[in-house]
């Protein structure tokens, strides 16, 4: 009823072991049988049951079980592929930190990049060709269905890697930010000795010296070094990281419950300097 061709026998044989490994879970569908060609280059799908059955449960199921080796064994080196042939990262480690991020992504393990999110789209859309496929051919070429038939699939893996490169290089340059902001840190002379920042979100925090005097919006922007804005698209009025890496306390006080961009990046500018504290040890007034 089936037949899937292969170029190569190494991948005949373990698409075979992975299709017989699944469909063997289908208890319900015992007139499915499955064997691979004396060549190692063909598998053999046949069913003895209904039309109906074989068009709305095994077919599908076959077409899903396909769809899981194709991600899995091939989908990192088509991103791989294509950033190597559109993007130039010549040293190992740079691509290897781009495919890290990319790897994160497809694994929908990055929450805070929308487009990560829908990264389990792209499943959906290799299924619905494999499925296509199957319901108009009787033989599932397997290379050439790869190389010519996965248009969509192949396009949204072009646009998640331009995700991917823009968010690389955004990493990239926040780091550098960083690191410039912790040098510059490290080597001024503070303006005070001590800060506290209570801080509950971007838009309610305050923040004062030792003595309890309030550093406002306009104390704030006098006191930020203007090659030290980081928030950069922000007010210069709800900017928290560039005046108090400008000011460059010797001691960092917090008190929050977030962990959120501004707390990581404050701490990893101020590390041993930044102190984490619970609201109950505020003890200023405002």
């Amino acid at each position: 009823m089936l037949a899937i061709e292969f170029t190569h026998g190494h991948d005949c044989a373990r698409v075979y072991d992975r299709v017989k490994r699944e469909l063997s879970r289908l208890k319900d569908i015992p007139s499915f049988s499955l064997y691979m060609h004396s060549n190692q280059d063909v598998i053999h799908c046949r069913y003895d049951g209904s039309d109906l059955e074989w068009k709305h449960s095994v077919r599908p199921y076959v077409a899903a079980v396909l769809t899981d080796e194709i991600i899995q064994r091939y989908e990192v080196l088509f991103v791989e592929k294509l950033i190597k042939e559109h993007y130039q990262y010549r040293e190992p480690n740079e691509r290897e930190q781009v495919m890290e991020l990319a790897r994160d992504m497809l694994a929908g393990e990055r929450p805070e990049i929308p487009e990560a999110r829908r990264s389990a789209e792209r499943k959906t859309v290799l299924y619905l060709a494999i499925h296509e496929y199957l319901s108009n051919q009787s033989v599932f070429y397997w290379n050439p269905f790869l190389t010519f038939c996965i248009g969509n699939y192949e396009r949204y893996l072009q646009y998640l890697t331009e995700v991917v490169i823009e968010e690389y290089q955004m990493e990239q340059e926040y780091q550098t930010v960083v690191d410039e902001l912790r040098s510059y840190v490290e080597i001024v002379q503070p303006k005070v000795q001590e800060l506290h920042l209570w801080y509950e979100n971007r838009d309610h925090f305050w923040l004062v010296d030792m003595e309890g005097n309030q550093w406002g919006p306009q104390q704030r922007m006098k006191h930020t070094e203007s090659t030290l804005v980081f928030e950069k698209g922000l007010p210069p009025t709800e900017r928290i990281i560039s005046p108090i890496a400008s000011i460059a306390p010797k001691r960092l006080y917090i008190y929050t419950s977030q962990d959120d961009g501004v707390i990581q990046t404050l701490r990893a500018i101020f590390q041993e300097r930044l102190n984490a504290r619970s609201f109950a040890q505020w003890h200023f007034s405002i």
